[in-house]
């Protein structure tokens, strides 16, 4: 059986949201790393198991930067902890990970987090075919806690 993901990055360029969450991470139990910006992130020279990006970040967006990190190979799997209200943004967002609204708090994530394990197991015993683990498929929407608890039963 495998475990959580061990490494994660946080991009957030709120002291008090990154730290909060970083503290949260922390407490279950995950090795965390910030960065406050999208220059900062892509300085770092380690690979992740996760990331959690902020969409609007004062170099750049998350989206670009998940976009940049996963061709990269540095990160497999990202979600979008976000209070940004650009649809366009949002929309491209949820192409490329899950969505979760800073409104909802971080439980969503630590729920996002817990299905990834749930997947991870899962799969421990399949035949692997060679693709990153992904809790969810492309364009299926993980914007609610509602969305994160479907994710999780699958």
């Amino acid at each position: 059986m495998q475990s959580l993901p061990q490494r994660l990055l946080v991009v957030e360029d709120d002291v008090t949201v990154a730290r909060a969450l970083s503290r949260t991470l922390a407490r279950a139990g995950f090795s965390v790393a910030v960065a406050r910006s999208c220059s900062a992130a892509r300085s770092l020279a380690q690979t992740f198991d996760f990331a959690i990006l902020d969409l609007d970040l004062p170099d750049g967006n998350g989206v670009d930067l998940a976009r940049t990190l996963m061709t990269d190979s540095r990160v497999p799997s990202v979600v979008f902890f976000t209070g940004s209200t650009d649809t366009k943004l949002l929309a491209r967002a949820r192409c490329m990970g899950s969505v979760v609204m800073k409104s909802l708090g971080t439980s969503p994530i630590l729920t996002w987090l817990a299905s990834l394990a749930s997947v991870a197991s899962e799969t421990a015993d399949a035949p692997q075919s060679g693709t990153a683990l992904r809790p969810r498929t492309r364009g299926q929407r993980a914007s609610s806690s509602s969305s994160l608890r479907r994710t999780r039963a699958r």
